[in-house]
């Protein structure tokens, strides 16, 4: 089993949700107004550092990552840097 933990620029949740439903992935834990300092600057819902991320905790069967890897590699370059898109597989255990 695979987590992807995907991070995006709020402006731009809805190209993620969308593509989320296009792959069919039958469930996902969104958070909305993320905070913090990366590759962008920061994001901290502030005068001084507007803007926030929205991250998706995404848990899949082995194999099934790719095509939704793909869709956001190409959300990346359609868009470009300010759609601020990231993505990390981690390899998981369900224990319950």
């Amino acid at each position: 089993m695979k987590v992807l933990l995907i991070f995006v620029d709020s402006d731009h949740a809805e190209d993620v949700a969308r593509l989320l439903k296009k792959n069919d992935v039958p469930g996902y834990s969104e958070f909305p107004h993320v905070r913090g300092k990366g590759e962008s600057g920061r994001k901290m819902g502030t005068r001084a550092f507007p803007g926030s991320s929205t991250l998706y905790f995404v848990a899949l069967p082995d194999g099934t990552c790719k095509g939704l890897c793909d869709d956001l590699k190409a959300l990346q370059l359609e868009k470009g840097p300010e759609v601020g898109v990231k993505a990390y597989m981690l390899d998981t255990m369900e224990v319950l």
